[in-house]
């Protein structure tokens, strides 16, 4: 079936009601929401790998209101979601059969600071349950009842793989102090023509040369707020809004980087002011295919992503053009 690029009408009435439905929920798990990022990036080392995890967790929490008919606990609803959702992922990537070893549970404590230290190679070597067990338990200090709740097992259960997981631990030699996932290099490359291209438009607050470089049937997703299909919603909105708030800015600074932020190649689009430093105003990440941009994603809705981008690049978060609440 052929991609018309419009909804279809009887879907598109039901946009406007879910909508609301969708502000309202953001606003009430807001409570949550930094913690479930910083456990989402604990289980998967990896910011942009967190960030997808959460807009995961968060989709399918929301889409699952309507089927569930008991009281839930918003916090450990939104931890079993994101826990659930990172076993499912483990278990296509590597085909882990899931084990059940029954130990006798060890207390925590003197493990807390190597258990963060060697995360790579726990990952490895445990079962997902396993791994987020001691995750919640020696990291985040849930208890075991609560981290059964999370992860939907007994108490019995958690406190066996937490022994297994720690005993593990044990036998292994601390890794070096160095930082996993950061960048040796920070030098801005040599873009390619289209990337030239979009960094001219930004530099020069110019939407339509950004538009040049876009493909007809661009997707655009402003990460945890929105998504537009093809070329002419982009320019209507996400190029119009950026087009508005660049207009009471200083000097835009674009830079394509490469191993900057934890090994993915960025647009890094900052704000130079008169006080001679620089404020982030967003990251943005492209695919190109046949010389033309067909996807575009961009974060400056992800707070804690964006907070951790620009404490990496050494430079202010632009908290004027930013919000926490979507």
């Amino acid at each position: 079936m052929e991609w018309s690029g419009k909804m279809n009408a009887d879907l598109e009435s039901l946009g406007s009601p879910l909508r609301d439905l969708e502000r309202e929920f953001k606003e009430k798990i807001e409570p949550y929401r930094s913690d479930l990022w910083r456990y989402c990036r604990t289980l998967t080392r990896s910011p942009w790998d967190a960030e997808d995890l959460v807009q995961d967790t968060l989709l399918r929490a929301f889409s699952l209101l309507p089927k569930l008919y008991q009281p839930i606990e918003s916090k450990a609803y939104l931890f079993r979601i994101a826990t659930n959702r990172w076993i499912d992922q483990r278990r296509k990537q590597e085909r882990i059969e899931m084990r059940e070893d029954m130990e006798e549970n060890n207390a925590a404590g003197e493990f807390d600071y190597q258990l963060l230290e060697n995360l790579e190679h726990l990952v490895h070597i445990l079962t997902p349950v396993q791994y987020v067990s001691i995750i919640l338990t020696d990291a985040f200090l849930y208890k075991g009842k609560e981290v059964a709740q999370i992860i939907g097992t007994t108490e019995a259960s958690v406190h066996a793989h937490v022994s297994r997981a720690r005993k593990s631990l044990r036998k292994y030699s601390p890794v070096s102090n160095a930082k996993s996932g950061t960048s040796a290099s920070v030098d801005s490359l040599q873009a390619d023509p289209v990337i030239a291209t979009m960094l001219e438009g930004f530099r020069s607050k110019d939407p339509e040369r950004i538009a040049s470089v876009l493909h007809e049937e661009i997707q655009t997703e402003i990460v945890h707020s929105g998504l537009e299909i093809g070329l002419e919603e982009t320019k209507r909105h996400s190029l119009e809004d950026w087009y508005q708030i660049v207009q009471d800015q200083q000097a835009i600074i674009g830079e394509y980087r490469l191993r900057l932020l934890w090994g993915a190649p960025v647009i890094v689009e900052l704000e130079e002011k008169e006080d001679g430093k620089r404020y982030l105003n967003n990251l943005h990440r492209i695919e190109i295919e046949d010389g033309l941009v067909i996807s575009w994603r961009f974060y400056c809705f992800s707070w804690d992503l964006m907070k951790q981008a620009a404490e990496e690049l050494d430079v202010k978060l632009n908290a004027a053009y930013f919000y926490h609440l979507y």
